[in-house]
């Protein structure tokens, strides 16, 4: 019987049957004065914050409008659009920054990222190299350029960027998600567990951790503790209405349960 692999890597919480996308934190703002740019500034981040992207957008332009040179609201206008996949858009306001800030190392950092979902791998991780250079403990860029080579079958370059980027946080629970999906694509099952575990006690609700534990589990002969994994994952996915993850999820379960029975 062969289960799914899981040696791709992908994102952050940030995009695999496993998905790891970034979560966006938002940097922090040099603007203090009251006026109209910084009140509509914060008005986007107020509804940046409750996921209200439009509206943020909204008015992150219009602080723009006021203070053309308002890094702030570029950046987190950037970051409104990455989240509605308007990347192309994203880059242009990451772009932007650059302009009037050349080493600002989140505008370099976006869009890395958004060069990322654009399939532009060499580019991603060309803005990523950037970004650690103007910012070394970077950690987020290290474990994104980890990713990215990843994805481009380099899985020592991954492996060592996510180290890295560990070492920096040693609570980045994507940086030990992704790093266990390097380590099983590098035919290490024991490490790949490890790092899955530690990412599910980061974050309980990590279904996919569950998912890719289960599975690998299930490789070692472990198929009490496999099947206790993937119900987890099912039963977490279900939670939070990822039907695609939680129907393979169920499919996998029944193919471990149905070789077991042959057994």
């Amino acid at each position: 019987m062969n289960l799914p692999k899981t040696a791709k890597l992908a994102k952050v919480s940030i995009a695999l049957a496993v998905a790891v996308l970034v979560n966006w934190s938002l940097p922090g703002t040099t603007v203090f004065a009251s006026n109209p740019a910084t009140e509509a500034f914060e008005l986007g981040v107020e509804k940046l914050q409750r996921k209200d992207y439009k509206g943020a957008i909204a008015n992150f332009t219009q602080a723009i409008q006021a203070d053309p040179k308002l890094t702030d609201a570029y950046i987190q206008r950037g970051i409104a659009r990455h989240e509605l996949e308007e990347y192309d858009s994203a880059i242009a306001d990451f772009n932007k920054v650059l302009e009037i800030d050349a080493t600002n190392p989140v505008a370099i950092y976006n869009r890395g990222e958004a060069k990322f979902h654009l399939q532009d791998l060499k580019g991603a991780i060309a803005d990523f190299d950037k970004a650690i250079e103007v910012r070394p403990n970077y950690a987020r860029a290290y474990s994104d350029r980890g990713v990215a080579h990843g994805v481009l079958g380099n899985l020592p370059k991954s492996l060592a960027d996510l180290n890295r980027a560990i070492e920096i946080d040693p609570n980045y629970t994507d940086a030990y998600y992704n790093r266990g999906k390097a380590r099983t694509g590098l035919s290490d099952p024991k490490g790949a567990i490890a790092d899955y575990s530690k990412a599910i006690e980061l974050n309980p609700k990590l279904a996919d951790a569950y998912a890719n534990r289960g599975i690998l589990l299930y490789g070692m002969g472990k198929k009490t503790e496999a099947i206790a994994d993937l119900q987890n994952a099912a039963n977490l996915f279900q939670q939070q209405n990822n039907r695609d993850g939680y129907q393979q999820t169920l499919r996998i379960m029944q193919q471990v349960r149905s070789a077991s029975d042959s057994k």
